[in-house]
């Protein structure tokens, strides 16, 4: 027997001194078991032959949730066990098994219902992604943007859940997957039921969603007397205008009340609150890319192709989300003023964050678009990541498909300076994505390197380990034509600032490494 720490993400066992799974990078808890080896699986007890259990994740009254891992398939899964005896049990066993037929993409499949002398455990799958608990406690915060989109997609399996007669009653952090393939993008899906007598009523679990919401803002609620949406208006403040801010907040309130003359417990209402909450964010707005392959570079017949840009191959890339819009002016001078980062007199000449704050911010180095992206809780995206969201799946030459630019797709050629992002509806890329030819030119994560694309591994490209020079995409307001091409790979010193440099952000469940 040995002693370990468990990753609850992909079931590998580590030494108890170790902080990140050495597999799969996520951050590791507290919970050291002592285990043995049972067909190359780290494990204690095994169910039917075939999912072991690994550790424990929670106790609650009555029911243990368990990491475990599938022998058979050799996948994770979530062991939800409910501790009892007797007839009791039996009728866990018969809701369980009835539970196993509601299938949703927000509710985790159950794999397996195991009835034995504790109790019955009910084994879910567990697909590859993150439980939410632990990329809050690795990353603190998710975007506005994301948080509402996760929001939602827990109100619809609740929705499924509830209308099917069934209550979850334990939702908290610890129960929610962020996952690639809900719907084809990043999303997230509720692990457990209640199974068993005395159910709460759907209000609680409303409750419990608008807490987690709160948490994945920054919230840390002090107890059960909180002021949670207090602490969610604080959280956004400057971020979106005052009556969005009001809208969230309010939301959350109501969702949050205990009494039912101003509680809201109706799903389709809180839907559509959402919704169009969403729609009120402006700069705040994501888009999402779905998880999958995408053909980046330039063919070999392409003669405005520069070698650079070849060969054209298909490269894998995770779901992500991408802003929708270059970063404002007013959004950067918000980030400036609440770090202390100091903007000089030339900054102003080509910036009006208040007088014209919703054109994209210029004038900015690579670095300032790094710290911004870090303070905003995202990242710089790598250049496949901006290829894809520019580009689609289907190797096009630009955005809106192969037909040459004109002023009706995109601002370029010789104007003086940026124009406001989303006046040329028709250059949008195929996910929704604004300005990804012309405008401004767009800081990326990668350095540059004229030959990587012959090196670069085919899934999650991160660029290359090191450089002089870091990567520009998408041409702007003063190039020709030729750099709008999605393909086209600019390059200056991270250190440069010029009057078209700009950048947007993106999000995902883990970040490209550098190669």
């Amino acid at each position: 027997m040995t002693t370990s720490v468990i990753c609850t993400q992909c079931g590998a066992r580590n030494l108890a001194t170790q902080a990140q799974c050495r597999r799969c990078k996520a951050p590791l808890g507290e919970e050291v078991v002592a285990t043995a080896t049972v067909r190359g699986t780290p494990t204690s007890t095994l169910l039917q032959e075939r999912w072991a259990v690994l550790g424990l994740v929670r106790q609650d009254e009555g029911v243990r949730w368990q990491a475990g891992h599938d022998v058979e398939r050799g996948s994770p899964v979530m062991i939800q066990l409910h501790q009892g005896a007797g007839e009791a049990m039996r009728e866990v066993e018969g809701q369980a098994r009835s539970f196993a037929e509601l299938i949703h993409p927000g509710l985790l499949d159950v794999v397996g219902v195991v009835p034995g002398d504790e109790g019955v455990s009910v084994v879910m799958d567990w697909p590859s992604g993150a439980r939410l608990d632990e990329l809050l406690a690795a990353r603190e915060r998710v975007p506005l943007w994301v948080a509402l989109a996760l929001m939602q997609d827990l109100i619809e399996a609740l929705r499924a859940m509830h209308g099917a007669g069934y209550r979850h009653g334990r939702l908290d952090a610890s129960r929610v997957l962020v996952r690639e393939q809900v719907d084809g993008r990043l999303g997230a899906a509720l692990s457990g039921v209640w199974l068993g007598p005395d159910a709460p009523e759907p209000a609680q679990d409303y409750r419990a969603v608008a807490r987690v919401f709160g948490q994945m803002l920054g919230v840390q609620e002090r107890g059960p007397e909180s002021d949670v949406a207090g602490m969610v208006l604080r959280e956004i403040q400057g971020r979106v205008g005052e009556d969005a801010g009001a809208g969230i907040a309010g939301l959350v309130a109501r969702m949050l009340a205990q009494d039912a003359a101003h509680s809201l417990i109706n799903p389709r209402e809180i839907l559509g609150q959402i919704e169009a909450l969403r729609a009120s964010l402006d700069y705040e707005m994501m888009c999402a890319v779905e998880a999958g392959p995408f053909l980046r570079g330039s063919r070999e017949d392409d003669e405005a192709a520069r070698r650079e840009e070849q060969p054209m191959s298909s490269v894998e890339l995770s779901a992500f989300y991408i802003d929708r819009a270059p970063v404002s002016a007013a959004q950067f001078f918000r980030f400036a003023s609440e770090t202390g980062l100091k903007l000089d007199e030339e900054w102003y000449q080509f910036n009006a964050p208040r007088g014209a704050g919703e054109l994209p911010v210029v004038h900015v180095t690579w670095r300032e678009a790094y710290e911004y992206a870090r303070w905003a809780g995202k990242r710089l995206p790598t250049e496949a990541e901006w290829e894809k969201a520019a580009r689609g799946t289907d190797g096009r030459t630009y955005p809106w498909g192969d037909a040459p630019p004109n002023a009706e797709l995109a601002l370029y050629g010789e104007n003086p300076a940026p124009g406001v992002p989303g006046e040329r509806s028709a250059g949008r890329s195929p996910y929704g994505v604004e300005d990804m030819a012309g405008n401004v030119f767009e800081w990326v994560a990668d350095w540059y390197e004229g030959t990587y694309y012959n090196e670069a591994p085919p899934r999650d490209p991160g660029g290359p380990r090191r450089g002089t020079r870091k990567v520009l995409r998408g041409g702007s307001f003063a190039h020709p034509e030729f750099a709008l091409r999605c393909a086209t790979r600019g390059r200056y010193e991270p250190g440069e600032r010029r009057a078209n440099h700009s950048f947007r952000c993106v999000w995902s469940l883990r970040d490209p490494q550098p190669r």
